[in-house]
């Protein structure tokens, strides 16, 4: 039997309020990680470990020893990464751990693809933008921050063309960003991530059983979603499988 490689946890902790010690169980998007996951076993994955990015209370880089990392790894990040959130004034925001580890990952490959990552805004490359026409339609998007994560507008920065909303349809987006090196030498890197928890939830459930095929695969994809918001609360996770989805565009593997 052929030795499987590490898949690792790129982990980002709930909010702990600071007279409570934050403890290393509550992890944001622990079942998305998880969903897909399963899907990578068929790649030869295996979940062994996490890195848990802690918040921190400067903007000073930190170093971190990333020679435990073997080029066979891969880094999975299942929470919208919060690249830009600390020039932001809104509560609704994730907090950086500002590890040298977490700066890589931002700066490439991320940024190669997303030029401003927040809760309220996402704003794409222009590379990014460069896949499909219904990418570079929605390169610059705004989101409600109560009540989902669905559109208030979004349009393009080249043509100046803009779609708002008066009223929030049930629509959000997703994204899908790989490198099989992070870095020269490095681990592989995949993140996959909503605007929200719900979102990021429905679309890690879609790409393990309907688009298992873009895992480890093409360098970017976005896929608009249509939410289906539950009356009671579900008992089976799967209920996300009933959320339709566009997928806007997908990234020639050759742009890796």
């Amino acid at each position: 039997m052929s030795a499987f490689k590490r898949l690792i946890h790129f982990a980002y902790p709930l909010p702990c309020r600071k007279d409570r010690e934050c403890q290393p169980f509550r992890i944001r998007d622990t079942p998305a990680a998880h969903r897909i996951g399963d899907a990578l076993m068929a790649l030869g994955y295996r979940y062994t470990d996490a890195v848990i990015n802690w918040p921190s209370s400067g903007e000073s880089i930190i170093p971190f020893d990333c020679s435990c990392f073997r080029e066979t790894d891969l880094l999975l990040l299942t929470t919208r990464p919060p690249m830009h959130d600390h020039l932001i004034p809104t509560r609704r925001k994730g907090r950086r751990s500002w590890t040298q580890l977490e700066e890589n990952l931002f700066n490439d490959p991320l940024g190669r693809w997303i030029e401003r990552s927040t809760r309220p805004e996402m704003i794409l490359t222009p590379t990014a933008a460069a896949i499909s026409a219904e990418i570079a339609k929605r390169q610059s998007m705004l989101f409600r921050t109560h009540f989902g994560a669905m559109y208030q507008a979004y349009g393009s920065p080249i043509t100046d063309e803009w779609q708002r909303f008066k009223t929030a349809p049930p629509l959000t987006v997703a994204f899908l960003v790989y490198a099989e090196h992070a870095w020269p030498g490095g681990p592989g890197f995949l993140a996959a991530f909503g605007l929200d928890p719900m979102s990021t939830l429905a679309w890690s459930w879609q790409l393990a059983t309907r688009f298992p095929h873009l895992l480890c695969s093409t360098p970017f994809a976005m896929a608009e979603m249509k939410i289906v918001s539950p009356k009671e609360p579900p008992t089976w996770l799967s209920f996300t499988s009933a959320w339709d989805v566009n997928m806007l565009g997908v990234a020639d593997p050759a742009h890796e």
